[in-house]
């Protein structure tokens, strides 16, 4: 187990996580907030409504493909 140290606002945080996900978040951490540690309350909002933003626009593509995928499984089927 790998831990992250941050300061969000006036307030230290140590996030504890494990094997990959420690690197993905990390680089995703850094990417996200330029490599800063005190992290604004405001630049967080923004960060986080961000990827919530993201996950929707990949559940939006995620079921349009889905959706190619039954209609080519039909046309199969059909043949």
């Amino acid at each position: 187990m790998s831990k992250i140290s941050l300061q969000i606002g006036t307030k230290d945080f140590d996030i504890k996580v494990d094997g990959d996900f420690y690197e993905f978040f990390e680089k995703d951490l850094k990417k996200t907030f330029k490599s800063k540690r005190n992290i604004d309350i405001k630049d967080l909002l923004s960060a986080y409504v961000q990827k919530i933003h993201n996950e929707y626009e990949n559940k939006l593509q995620i079921q349009e493909m889905l959706s190619k995928i039954a209609e080519l499984d039909e046309i199969e089927l059909k043949s």
